[in-house]
């Protein structure tokens, strides 16, 4: 039998339910022109797979949530942990400068950790099988599941120090942080002298929380106040993780060692050196639990940078979406004089609706928006993707690619971000997957009895994925 997330994803696209209205910080673009009557099959089937592709998200993301987590350990929330040490998740993080001090975000999680096997973890991993892992998988099975038995500590309260130069900033009490949420969340900004002026190029610091026992480190990068930041998904954009297959999607998250999307390694290292005042900012719609996981691996590979994480007890796409919307409007308005660069691919729904509508809302911060096509260059990415929110931005500040060659020679500074080279067929509608592949884009060529063979070929395709 089908695990409930999925049975439910797999009734979406059959009875081709419609997305709940979803809230947004920015506002939603400006209404489409009303597109041509479709027949009754056709408008089933693109409500079906826009239905499937906004759930796939939660597909990936069906590892245990924080009350399956409780359940399992038969604990309420951390205090009940009474013999267990408090540790702190410091994520990387960014500031701003502001008058004469730089304005810190301490942003992450207070925790417990108790000893649950790895056993235990994987049982309750939502559809995830574990069998016939060698020994490399185990060893990554073992590390990367065991932050997913972390008990969140609500109400808690915590010191933060700040470190630059290998000094202390900080005097010896620290700063004292607002008290953690209900899920032992923080998010806050606090001015910190001592850490200079403003400059041209990102600076590191290093913070910490005091008041712990367990770890309670993490980076910050100051960013100038004039540049241009990159922001980029990292799912399918920097690793290949392959969101749109999902049980392969789960076990490239939890076994496999991770993979860099070719020539994106290259290409950040590009940019950092070539765009002025460059600043990275990383966001992923994997829990949090895993943050240690992807700060090993980008930065190993990639620019130091900020990262954020899907917040605890978040699942459905809506709350994805709406999560990703308000980590952009938060950069957009904590750095209003830089230009920022958005990297997506197809396959995330919640980032071909977030880009451009943070796009209309603050359209002289925007570089440009490359999205990488998956279903170009990934013959298992059989899920069509819609492009209608591009329609009310202007061509030239959005560029679908296959490749990181296709980005390369791009003078983003100079407000280049077309390689006239790659076709686009944008449609403005849906398109990919199973509608055909050309060029860049798959452009809808279907006919009507096309049309009901892919539906049939989605949903079959979709249920044999979710066994």
């Amino acid at each position: 039998m089908l695990p409930p997330s999925l049975l439910a994803l797999s009734f979406a696209a059959l009875a081709a339910a419609s997305p709940a209205p979803v809230p947004a910080p920015a506002p939603a673009p400006s209404p489409a022109p009303a597109p041509q009557a479709l027949s009754s099959v056709e408008s089933i089937f693109s409500s079906a797979t826009g239905a499937v592709a906004s759930a796939l998200p939660t597909v990936l993301g069906s590892w245990p949530s924080l009350s399956d987590i409780e359940k399992k350990i038969g604990v309420k929330d951390g205090n009940d942990l009474q013999n267990v040490s408090a540790s702190a998740l410091l994520i990387p993080s960014y500031a701003n400068f502001s008058g004469d001090n730089w304005n810190v975000r301490f942003y992450g999680l207070a925790y417990k950790l108790p000893n649950i096997s790895t056993d235990d973890l994987v049982s309750i991993i939502d559809g995830f099988k574990a069998d016939n892992l060698n020994a490399t998988e185990t060893s990554l099975l073992q590390n990367r599941t065991q932050d997913l038995a972390s008990i969140p500590i609500p109400n808690a309260n915590l010191t933060a120090l700040v470190f630059a130069n290998g000094s202390t900033v900080t005097n010896s009490s620290g700063i004292q942080l607002a008290t953690t949420d209900e899920v032992g969340e923080f998010d806050q900004f606090v001015s910190v002298p001592g850490l200079g002026g403003n400059s041209s190029t990102v600076r590191v610091i290093e913070t910490g929380i005091a008041n712990v026992t367990g770890p309670g480190n993490g980076t910050v990068i100051l960013v100038p106040s004039t540049g241009i930041s990159v922001v980029s998904d990292i799912d399918d954009v920097m690793r290949i993780t392959k969101v749109y297959v999902p049980n392969q999607g789960l076990f490239n998250s939890f076994v496999e060692p991770y993979v860099n999307v070719p020539g994106i390694p290259e290409l950040f290292a590009h940019w950092n050196e070539t765009l002025p005042g460059a600043a990275f900012h990383y966001d992923t719609t994997t829990p949090v639990e895993l943050t240690r996981t992807y700060v090993d691996y980008l930065f190993s590979n990639f620019p130091l940078g900020s990262l954020e994480m899907r917040p605890i007890n978040i699942s459905q796409p809506s709350q994805i979406l709406e999560a990703r919307q308000n980590s952009l409007l938060k950069l957009f308005q904590t750095f209003p004089q830089r230009k920022f660069v958005l990297v997506g691919d197809s396959s995330s729904s919640t980032l071909l609706s977030a880009y451009p509508q943070i796009a209309q809302q603050f359209p002289n911060q925007i570089a440009c928006i490359f999205i990488r096509n998956t279903s170009a260059t990934d013959p298992d990415d059989k899920i069509p993707f819609s492009t209608s929110e591009f329609k009310n931005l202007p061509n030239n500040t959005w560029f679908f690619y296959r490749t990181a060659d296709d980005l390369f020679n791009l003078n983003i500074t100079n407000g280049q971000c077309r390689n006239d080279s790659v076709p686009q067929n944008v449609t403005f509608g849906e398109q990919g997957g199973v509608l055909g592949n050309n060029g860049a884009l798959g452009q809808i060529v279907l006919g009507r009895t096309q049309y009901v063979a892919a539906l049939a070929g989605t949903v079959v395709a979709l249920a044999l994925s979710l066994l």
